[in-house]
């Protein structure tokens, strides 16, 4: 049974050694494109930005639950329903490029990333054989054996990841249907007052950061007692 949980798109590497973990298996995955001459043309600029923060948020990923307690594992949805929609909160990573990309880190000659696709559940509900969906499970990623040796030796540790600039800091939230689900996002349109309290936020989260925020608290003596 595995322990995957959701993917978090909105990672990145904040060190120079993570940074050189990734610009390896980028280097590699180039060479496997032109090899197999995976694309006619070369990406314009704009979609070589998305391209790259798509596979530094996939490493970058992959390394924190490798390196975390909890888990071995994310799980990812790869419908064109989520990948081709359009929305502030869900991440450069989560894009229509996406499967390509986890195609080229899964070939069994780049083998940074284990996919495990995922799959949809139906069922018959009446005797006109109509089918309605019964559940499923999203495509499941797992740190590949190259991957696992890159982690190694470049000696990557939890502190080389951090939050990525692009993650929206002003969340929205539409009313709940029923008290006990989670509320889903809102969009929004941006305004002065959208845009002061974004920068207001971005300016209070750089802060924290970088801020001391340990607490040492006074030794308390256990037997010790209080009366009054």
């Amino acid at each position: 049974m595995n322990k995957a949980r959701a993917f978090n798109p909105f990672l990145c590497a904040r060190t120079d050694k993570l940074m050189a973990l990734i610009a390896e298996v980028q280097v590699q995955m180039s060479g496997y494109e032109a090899y197999h001459e995976t694309r006619k043309r070369a990406r314009r600029p704009a979609d070589q930005v998305t391209y790259d923060r798509t596979v530094e948020a996939i490493l970058c990923d992959l390394c924190a639950v490798e390196l975390g307690p909890d888990n071995d594992s994310i799980h990812l949805p790869l419908s064109n329903k989520v990948l081709r929609s359009k929305s502030r909160y869900k991440g450069t990573a989560l894009g229509k490029t996406l499967p390509a990309i986890l195609d080229v880190m899964s070939a069994p000659e780049m083998d940074f990333v284990v996919v495990e696709k995922g799959h949809s559940t139906f069922k018959i509900v009446d005797g006109d054989l109509n089918v309605a969906f019964a559940g499923g499970q999203q495509t499941i990623l797992k740190a590949g054996p190259k991957l696992l040796s890159r982690i190694e030796h470049f000696g990557i540790v939890r502190d080389d990841i951090g939050p990525a600039p692009e993650e929206e800091a002003i969340i929205l939230r539409a009313p709940k249907h029923h008290s006990n689900n989670m509320a889903e996002y809102q969009e929004y349109e941006e305004d002065e007052a959208t845009l002061a309290l974004r920068q207001q936020m971005t300016e209070i989260n750089d802060w924290l950061s970088t801020a001391d925020t340990t607490c040492n608290l006074p030794q308390v003596d256990p037997t010790h007692q209080i009366n009054g």
